[in-house]
């Protein structure tokens, strides 16, 4: 199913699935080098944090992994993006080694990463103003943060990604999968209400799944996508 561009002030909200132009098996490459990218950057993020990366003692105690216990912030979330977004790029510049689609991955690496890392900062700018004010405004606050982050971001590395790659048009807009990086920041919204909720935290387990998305949609950038200037 698709959904059509809507166009207002050069905010674009495209197509909600990821478009690749790639075969099923290049899109393999990438999605399996998004996957590396993303489990070496919650590697070392696992052993800054003092974890054990054996796996033995990972899987023979793995309620106390990693994985299982880590709360995912910012610190957390903006490297493991950074991974995904890389590993997406390595993946993509193995299927691919026009010039062209190339420049579009790094321009569209810059715009995830962006896009990953902004919004998280406004969304706790927003939710510790609205902490006085109760834990659902603050909820509130944090939720209406994540679309606000995501068209700021857009905006902002638009500039900058036209300005770094000489592009004369805007080129990419806001998609309905740049959400998909702050699933975080939802849950961080509903740990507001709900502070001591098991579901919370186990639905927070999927968050480098989440991150994931950004890397595939690096990986599988086009020139045709991006309109890029020869």
């Amino acid at each position: 199913m698709r959904i059509n561009s809507v166009n207002d002030d050069n905010t674009r909200f495209g197509h909600v699935h990821l478009e690749s132009p790639y075969p099923n098996n290049k899109r393999a490459v990438v999605a399996g080098m998004t996957a590396i990218g993303t489990a070496l950057s919650c590697a070392v993020m696992a052993k800054r944090g003092g974890y054990s990366l054996n796996p033995k003692r990972m899987f023979k105690n793995i309620r106390h992994s990693y994985l299982s216990k880590v709360f995912y912030d910012d610190k957390q979330v903006i490297p493991i993006g950074i991974g995904s977004s890389l590993g997406g790029l390595a993946g993509g510049y193995m299927i691919d080694n026009n010039k062209n689609n190339r420049k579009a991955k790094r321009r569209e690496t810059l715009m995830q990463i962006g896009n990953i890392s902004i919004p998280i900062v406004i969304v706790d700018f927003i939710s510790k103003k609205c902490k006085r004010f109760g834990k659902i405004p603050q909820a509130i606050g944090a939720l209406a943060g994540i679309g606000v982050g995501v068209v700021a971001a857009n905006f902002i590395m638009n500039k900058l990604c036209n300005f770094i790659f000489n592009n004369k048009s805007d080129g990419r807009g806001v998609k309905i999968t740049d959400f998909s990086a702050h699933l975080d920041d939802a849950i961080l919204a509903a740990s507001y209400v709900a502070p001591k909720s098991a579901f919370v935290h186990g639905v927070a387990r999927v968050i480098p799944l989440a991150l994931m998305v950004a890397g595939n949609e690096v990986g599988n950038k086009t020139a045709k996508q991006t309109p890029l200037d020869k």
